[in-house]
């Protein structure tokens, strides 16, 4: 599977003298997803990545040590050009108390600091693994082998499990998925997507907005031999050329995606959805799941099943 050579690195330092710096990166962090950006890592610094939910085997909590809610933010992409574009947005929002630098890497770097966390998970079906990690796969699960690639979500999170349970228990109560199409929105790295093929759906299709996640998901088809149509964009509402996979409506649509862009596109995940057919979302925390059940109604959906992993809600909706 090959990359770009060359990783861009759009780094946010904050003030921290000023008064309002928390206030200030907390905008950052909400005007990210807000505008397209859903996918950012909190806490680089001096080449040293921090996940704020991770503390380690001991009691300390390193991410308060290295400066907590003061570390920087950063947003990666294979593009210089995207970054460029992104930073010029940013500065015309935040002009002050907020430094926007952009730094290259070589693209191997990046996929080299994966394989220390990225370990392979099982759930009821599958068994979900990176390509250096491929041996002892169980012979009762059905393989599925991801590469993060730029674009997040490698199975290990919580939205992303919830939701392929979820597909396994429609394959477990006998639902006719072998004559059913499924749309995956904003697949990422394409895991949803290509679970589905596996689990044998009549036809799947996925899409994503990013350029970066878009060759991610390629890449992890080629290496699982599905060929499964991409395209760059977001709901194929009028479809996509002539690509018959991507002609609206769908039995079912998966979105696995942060609440603040659900919010926005629910009126279109709603309209690709058939009538009688299914919406699954993901991305959503369990205390906002009213909110999104009550967007969902107004577009004609109503909500058949509730579940939830790790304070993630997977909510499952049929179009009236």
């Amino acid at each position: 599977m090959s990359y770009p050579q060359f990783t861009f690195e759009l780094r946010m330092t904050f003030d921290q003298a000023s008064k309002l710096v928390r206030q200030t990166k907390a905008k950052v962090m909400e005007w990210l997803p807000a505008h397209g950006i859903d996918e950012f890592v909190e806490g680089v610094m001096e080449g040293l990545d921090i996940d704020n939910e991770y503390t380690g085997p001991s009691q300390r909590d390193f991410y308060q040590e290295l400066g907590g809610d003061l570390l920087p933010v950063s947003v990666y992409k294979y593009s210089r050009e995207l970054l460029e574009d992104l930073r010029v947005q940013l500065l015309k929002d935040f002009s002050e108390g907020v430094d926007f630098e952009i730094h290259s890497m070589e693209t191997r770097e990046w996929l080299e600091g994966w394989k220390e966390s990225f370990r392979p998970i099982e759930t009821n079906r599958f068994y979900i693994y990176p390509p250096w990690d491929d041996k002892n796969i169980p012979t009762d699960k059905i393989p599925l082998v991801v590469e993060p690639g730029m674009a997040f979500g490698t199975g290990q999170h919580a939205t992303t499990q919830v939701v392929l349970r979820r597909l396994e228990s429609l394959v477990a109560a006998g639902a006719p998925i072998q004559n059913w199409r499924c749309m995956d929105v904003g697949t990422g790295t394409g895991i949803l997507a290509l679970g589905a093929h596996k689990l044998g759906f009549k036809s799947v299709a996925a899409s994503d907005i990013d350029p970066d996640a878009v060759t991610a998901a390629r890449g992890n088809a080629e290496m699982n031999k599905i060929n499964l149509a991409l395209w760059q964009g977001s709901c194929p509402l009028r479809g996509v050329g002539e690509v018959r996979e991507f002609q609206p409506p769908f039995e079912v649509v998966l979105a696995n995606i942060l609440f603040v862009v659900l919010s926005k596109i629910i009126p279109d995940l709603a309209k690709i959805t058939q009538k009688g057919g299914l919406l699954i979302l993901s991305g959503v925390l369990v205390e906002d799941g009213d909110e999104m059940i009550n967007l969902a109604g107004a577009e004609g959906m109503r909500i058949v099943d509730r579940g939830e992993l790790d304070g993630w809600a997977c909510l499952t909706f049929t179009k009236l």
